[in-house]
């Protein structure tokens, strides 16, 4: 999950969902009221029955994202984990029998199969209950840099290393490192590891640069972590995520307008005109007072209907795949979710397959994937659903710890 981008014409209709929602902030705690102790993340036992709408709600995006999570784990050792990350799942084998069945589920059928092999829990736990969504924009590029086209995608840096804390805490039997964030990216400088420069000291390194854009385009791609790009003579690729240089996500977008510099609203267009108004220097500026930097690798649209690669390597599905803070949720782990959209229930069952620098804020975090394009955007834009409430299934005699 991340950074994006929308441009002028067709892509002014690309307005970033995630970025929206992502900009919009729950309203501080009266001083009067002390805050309540958050609660310890676990799984509580529930029944279908608890879950809103379960008889209505369709099935089929998560049985197709199901179908795609159990190939990609496919050569996994049976006896591994199901999963590196998370806090839940037991082992690949565990899942091996809904896996082969959901191959045979034919249209209708998704319900029955899911209460044939899974058990619903509540998911409990601290950080901020929320729903936003993002999408796959499209972006114009060219191979050249010009005065339009200024703004590099670049490719993971060699000397990018990420440090395992969680594996160092294990090793060390370290209590303070077990504190400490999971996983931190750096700079490997000779034989030390430094923070990873931030937005503002990144420069392309000789072939570094795949492609170039508009500089808002390029921002808006990082912010919805992978998009599709379109060269001069029409032919289509995809810059799927790669890496990113580990600092938090603070959106560009919501400091102009915390400024008073978007009357009009936080959205792709309006900061696009903002950009044309104010010049280069301006928008270099507004961009680098975000210091999180995204990376990208090149690869081709094998499927048009499918989305780009998540972070569990597996291709997103349209209302079937959701972002999710990975210390608490393993990818491939099935989620139900009971949030609001446009005022109105919004009930899902997901697949988590993707992560994002503003999701890794709790187990009750999460972003959904609405698909590629314009009218995706267009739609993702309007998600932000606070106090959602998740459940998980797990496979049947699966513990939960």
């Amino acid at each position: 999950m991340q950074p994006r981008a929308s441009r002028r014409s067709s892509l002014a209709l690309a307005a970033a969902g995630a970025l929206l929602a992502a900009c919009a902030t729950t309203p501080p705690r009266p001083p009067s009221q002390p805050a309540q102790p958050q609660a310890s993340f676990q799984l509580r036992a529930a029944q279908f029955s608890d879950l809103p709408d379960w008889t209505n709600v369709d099935l089929a995006p998560a049985l197709t994202a199901f179908r795609r999570s159990c190939a990609g784990r496919a050569a996994r050792d049976p006896a591994l984990g199901f999963a590196s990350n998370g806090r839940y799942g037991g082992a690949v084998a565990d899942w091996a029998p809904a896996c082969v069945a959901a191959q045979g589920v034919q249209a209708g059928q998704e319900r029955a199969f899911f209460e044939q092999y899974f058990t619903p829990y509540q998911v409990v736990g601290p950080g901020e209950a929320r729903l936003t969504a993002y999408f796959e924009p499209l972006i114009d590029v060219r191979r050249t840099q010009d005065a339009y086209y200024s703004e590099p995608l670049l490719r993971k840096p060699g000397d990018m290393v990420t440090v395992d804390v969680a594996a160092f805490a294990e090793a060390y039997d370290d209590d303070t490192l077990r504190g400490a964030p999971r996983r931190l990216t750096g700079q490997l400088v000779g034989a030390t590891v430094r923070p990873y420069p931030s937005r503002d000291q990144i420069a392309p390194g000789p072939g570094q640069a795949f492609a170039w854009a508009n500089p808002v385009d390029v921002y808006n791609l990082q912010v919805q972590g992978s998009g599709r790009i379109r060269f001069a003579d029409g032919a289509q690729e995809r810059a799927n995520f790669a890496a990113q240089n580990g600092y938090r996500w603070h959106s560009a977008l919501a400091q102009l307008r915390d400024a008073g510099q978007l009357p009009g609203g936080a959205t792709w267009a309006n900061f696009k005109t903002w950009a044309d108004a104010n010049g280069a220097d301006a928008t270099r500026r507004a961009l680098n007072a975000d210091p999180s930097y995204v990376f990208f690798e090149e690869a081709p649209v094998d499927d048009p209907a499918a989305g780009p690669r998540g972070a569990a390597g597996v291709s997103l599905t349209p209302l079937g795949s959701i972002a999710v803070d990975p210390d608490y949720h393993p990818y491939g782990a099935l989620v139900f979710v009971d949030g609001v959209y446009n005022n109105a229930p919004f009930r899902h069952l997901l697949v988590a397959q993707d992560t994002g620098g503003a999701i890794r804020r709790g187990p009750l975090r999460g972003d959904i994937f609405w698909g590629s394009g314009g009218d995706a955007g267009l739609a993702a834009q309007t998600m932000n659903s606070p106090d959602a409430r998740w459940w998980t299934l797990l496979p049947r005699g699966v513990p939960v710890s």
